[in-house]
């Protein structure tokens, strides 16, 4: 099997010689930052043992995330019904079926605990993969159950690797590598929203530069067209990968840290908190 995730050996060499043997674990945790590839490697695993791809169609596979499209930010207790419902039922074509929870941390307490008792008790021929890059926010009855495979950011090299297979200016090259920061997983969404990555940079110049008035309706208009958490990342990416030769970097980051926190958290007002970070950078 070829697998589609770059680097990883290590990892990739454990998993193939606990499939080979049959010895799965039928619970595992996989961290590391996000946008890494730690989903990839689990399709890709998926993958590996049922000898097939693990698509939206395919009865064996589950994927579970928060509803983002849907304005929501958690994992429910009915999500996890769900899954336990999907592990209640055998491999349709097997010999395996997967069940992958996404973003983990986002587990509601209810969702948590409903999930600690599918993990204590496992079902036959069922692997559930946790992925999570703030797993210290998941329940320690969780994470004691689970095999840990952690997943360490990419390096330039590999990185350069992936991006010299694609058709990219030498300047788009060069700017997604410095906005990166070891995740192939970004990269590859990246490539396909240069156009706004560059636009919402040169946005961040006519900010820093802009008047008040000027801050306060940017402010407005990203709030009002839904932008802003994009928009608000690739600022900070593109900041920390080119901090040395920006004036006031530093200060600028831990401004947008503080927002990036508060837009995380639905119960804050995002447009005034976009306003009064705008404001003060």
């Amino acid at each position: 099997m070829n697998w589609q995730t770059i680097g990883f050996k290590a990892q990739k060499k454990y998993l193939e010689q606990a499939a080979k043997a049959d010895n799965l674990a039928h619970a595992y945790l996989f961290t590391g930052n996000d946008m890494i590839g730690k989903q990839m490697f689990a399709r890709d695993l998926y993958a590996l043992v049922n000898g097939r791809e693990a698509t939206v169609n395919e009865p064996d596979f589950k994927l579970i995330s928060p509803r983002v499209e849907e304005d929501e930010t958690k994992i429910y207790i009915e999500d996890i019904r769900d899954l336990k419902s999907f592990a209640s039922l055998r491999p349709y074509y097997g010999p395996y079926k997967f069940i992958i929870i996404n973003d983990a941390d986002r587990l509601t307490p209810e969702a948590s605990n409903a999930l600690l008792k599918v993990l204590e008790e496992p079902t036959p021929k069922t692997i559930l993969i946790l992925i999570s890059s703030k797993s210290r926010m998941l329940l320690p009855t969780i994470t004691s159950r689970c095999q840990h495979i952690n997943f360490m950011s990419h390096d330039e090299a590999a990185l350069i690797e992936y991006m010299d297979k694609l058709k990219l200016s030498k300047g788009d090259h060069t700017l997604l590598i410095s906005m990166a920061h070891g995740r192939i997983g970004w990269l590859q969404w990246a490539t396909e929203h240069i156009k706004e990555i560059q636009e919402s940079l040169g946005d961040l110049d006519k900010v820093l530069k802009g008047t008040l008035a000027d801050r306060m309706a940017y402010a407005k208009k990203i709030y009002e067209r839904e932008t802003y958490p994009t928009t608000l990342a690739n600022w900070m990416y593109w900041l920390h990968g080119n901090r040395k030769e920006i004036p006031h970097a530093d200060r600028v980051l831990k401004e947008l840290n503080r927002l990036h926190l508060i837009i995380a958290q639905p119960q804050y007002n995002h447009r005034l908190a976009l306003e009064n970070t705008l404001i003060n950078l």
